[in-house]
């Protein structure tokens, strides 16, 4: 710390006589002064993202679990190949069902989310597979050197009771792997919210190897957790 401070000062009284030389004032010379030192302690705040995530006592977290649906869809880079198949750079469209966090089990499952009661909303996901099946298959089969990433993509949950919707982007996690999302925004009841999104892949249902997935959301009022 006593080096850091020493540093400073010497750094800072060299600025200051460069400014000298190039005839600049002491007025213009600290306010060029004052823009270094916001742009530093801006630098060194985002070297440590998990201490500024951590200062938040504004924010609330709650759970969902989703299942998703026979209703999907996907376009595939290579036409010829098998349409039930996917492929690292096909796109897709995905439907779900938002239960209570906790409702669906872990692991391959029976459970239909077209027919089992308590749902609380609707899902739905755009994206692109950043695997292929085989991929997929793999992490199903919690092979070791199985890749972590599904897909990218963006989700809306859209809440019964017209609560409003939530909409999220990022890594889809691959079987059995996790991932932390952005959380972007919301409407309604979820207006204004910023946040994160803790995603994970907690296993498929059988028949059919659709994923079910387990979210925690991390949100708070924009511009809320900053007032000291």
């Amino acid at each position: 710390m006593i080096k850091t401070i020493k540093l400073q000062r010497n750094f800072g009284g060299a600025r200051t006589r460069l400014f000298r030389r190039l005839g600049i004032s002491r007025a213009t010379a600290f306010a060029a002064l004052g823009v270094s030192a916001a742009i530093s302690i801006l630098a060194g705040a985002l070297a440590l993202p998990s201490q500024m995530m951590a200062d938040d006592d504004q924010a609330r977290t709650f759970t969902v679990d989703v299942g998703f649906r026979n209703l999907f869809y996907q376009n595939n880079v290579d036409p010829t190949k098998d349409p039930a198949s996917m492929a690292q750079g096909d796109t897709f469209l995905q439907y779900g069902t938002i239960f209570p966090g906790g409702t669906i089990p872990e692991g391959q499952t029976t459970f239909d989310p077209d027919t089992a009661s308590g749902a609380i909303g609707v899902y739905v996901a755009r994206g692109t597979w950043m695997t292929d099946s085989e991929g997929f298959a793999k992490a199903a089969r919690r092979e070791k050197g199985a890749e972590s990433d599904l897909a990218f993509m963006t989700e809306i949950f859209s809440f019964h009771d017209n609560r409003g919707t939530i909409m999220t982007d990022g890594i889809m996690p691959n079987a059995y792997f996790s991932a932390h999302r952005v959380l972007l925004g919301g409407t309604r009841a979820f207006s204004d919210i910023v946040g994160e999104v803790r995603e994970e892949n907690i296993g498929e249902r059988i028949p059919g190897g659709y994923c079910n997935l387990r979210i925690t959301f991390k949100m708070r009022k924009a511009g809320e957790g900053h007032r000291r």
